[in-house]
């Protein structure tokens, strides 16, 4: 018999809740006025407590505790230490990987309350709670006359996406996010409070930067924001293409893999054409700089005589609305989605694989309707970011140029086994053509099953392991794309 979703999750949350620990007596006396506990079996748990993105391979919880102090997150850390509950920390709750669902019987630490955000324009430092979101920072910094890095969504928490390194449209001309992080108010696996830094814990600020979800929670955040460039002016171009000029449309990407100017990223989404089912690319060009100096890079685009074509001059908080012609992408803050992910981290195109997997999906989405299949392409450049030496944080990928990812949204969880094998085929394909000799992902966009040497780079494994060990020996911190802790130099 196959359950409606939301009676699963609920006979689920019903059968734990039996058998799991007092939450509330447990933890009630420990946490200050303003915490809160919801149990999963609660009316009001969905509406009270963040959501995730998707709910592909899902922790399972039994309640959320949100802490409205750091001592709350203390105690919180200390109690399910002793009484040996595993818990996840959300944010922005956008983690994909599917060793999330490791977690059984589990409490969710949601730090919604902790998402202020404050600027000083006279040191140029921005400081933002744990669960602060890009949206709430945009706009203020914008009419100051200074810039954030962007990743690919409004409603990403900032300090999920730089624990990972931030990769962003801006990182050319700007850097990762992790290389503006001044410092971190880190709650440890022991349930101390601690500043990293790079003069103080510095091997834990090392270690955070790259492979942060590994070694605590942050509760605060502080970085060094750049002045606006071009005024705070974006061009922002966007194009429609049919999908028989895919080969030239990548190309085109592939003439950009030994250099592209600092100031532009291509992102490139198909999408299936409602009337006529037939597989159409959307390309969106964004520039840091004039139209006039923007043209000139992206004439070849302009020759292939788009669909559709439209060039905008915007103020960088509207970027997301104005690409893509303003289709508004759902999607991308929908929430308990079926959405079955997998990426690729990519440093050169090959514009026969890329132009062969586009075959296989629109065969793949017509014998499939109902479940609806995308490619996005990410490409990014690689100035700025190729600056800050390799050896200055965990994060290993700096040479890496572009992301492809592959998104599945269906309804119907029996198709599960069908939509993965066909995902998993497809990223093996174009691994094989990635410019890379072994599997390369950014953490953040990984499945979970690549291995830590795709996400940390086997380089750092053993430092990394060393580090696991000295700040959460127990491994509390194992249900995202864990670290492991048994790696030594002599192994490598």
């Amino acid at each position: 018999m196959f359950f409606d979703t939301t009676l699963q999750r609920a006979l689920v949350a019903a059968a734990a809740v039996a058998t799991a620990p007092n939450v509330t007596e447990l933890f009630g006396p420990h946490l200050s006025s303003r915490a809160s506990i919801y149990l999963a079996s609660d009316s009001n748990y969905t509406t009270s407590v963040t959501q995730r993105w998707t709910d592909y391979a899902a922790p399972a919880y039994i309640a959320t505790i949100q802490p409205a102090t750091v001592h709350d997150v203390q105690n919180i850390v200390k109690i399910a230490s002793s009484h040996e509950i595993p818990f996840l920390v959300t944010g922005g709750g956008h983690g994909v990987s599917v060793q999330l669902a490791n977690l059984k019987e589990g409490i969710q630490v949601d730090l919604g309350k902790f998402n202020n955000v404050t600027f000083d324009s006279d040191t140029q430092l921005l400081t933002v709670g744990g669960a602060a979101k890009f949206s709430q920072l945009i706009d203020p910094l914008y009419e100051l006359g200074y810039q954030f890095p962007l990743g690919t969504a409004y409603c990403v928490g900032v300090v999920g996406a730089t624990l990972g390194a931030g990769v962003s449209a801006n990182q050319g001309y700007m850097g990762l996010l992790l290389d503006l992080l001044e410092e971190v108010q880190v709650v440890t696996a022991s349930g101390d409070v601690v500043i990293a830094s790079r003069s103080t814990n510095e091997d834990l600020f090392w270690a955070l930067r790259g492979a942060g979800a590994n070694f605590g929670i942050i509760t605060s955040a502080t970085y060094k924001v750049p002045r606006a460039v071009n005024g705070g002016k974006i061009t922002n171009i966007n194009y429609l293409f049919p999908g028989t000029k895919s080969r030239e449309v990548f190309t085109y990407l592939a003439s950009l893999d030994d250099e592209m100017p600092a100031p532009l990223a291509l992102n490139i989404g198909t999408l299936v054409e409602p009337n006529s089912k037939q597989l159409v690319l959307l390309v969106n060009a964004n520039f840091a700089g004039p139209v006039e100096a923007a043209l000139p890079h992206l004439a070849p685009l302009k020759a292939l005589n788009p669909l559709r074509y439209e060039v905008l001059s915007v103020a960088w908080p509207d970027v997301f609305s104005t690409s893509y012609f303003g289709i508004e992408d759902t999607k991308a803050c929908g929430r308990n989605q079926h959405v079955n992910m997998r990426s690729v981290g990519g440093k050169s195109t090959d514009p026969d694989v890329i132009v062969g997997f586009l075959d296989e999906l629109e065969r793949f989405t017509k014998a499939n309707p109902d479940v609806l299949t995308a490619m996005m392409v990410h490409r990014f450049a690689t100035e700025k970011v190729l600056e800050v030496p390799d050896a200055e944080s965990a994060y290993p990928h700096r040479e890496l140029k572009m992301h492809i990812q592959l998104e599945s949204e269906y309804d119907d969880r029996r198709k599960d086994s069908l939509v993965d094998a066909f995902l998993h085929s497809a990223r093996h394909n174009l691994t094989s053509a990635s410019g890379f000799d072994e599997p390369v992902v950014y953490v953040n966009f990984a499945h979970g099953d690549e291995g830590p040497a795709a996400w940390y780079g086997a380089r750092n494994l053993a430092r990394l392991s060393e580090l696991k060990r000295k700040w959460d020996p127990r491994g509390l911190f194992n249900y995202y794309n864990a670290v492991p802790m048994g790696v030594s130099d002599g192994e490598l």
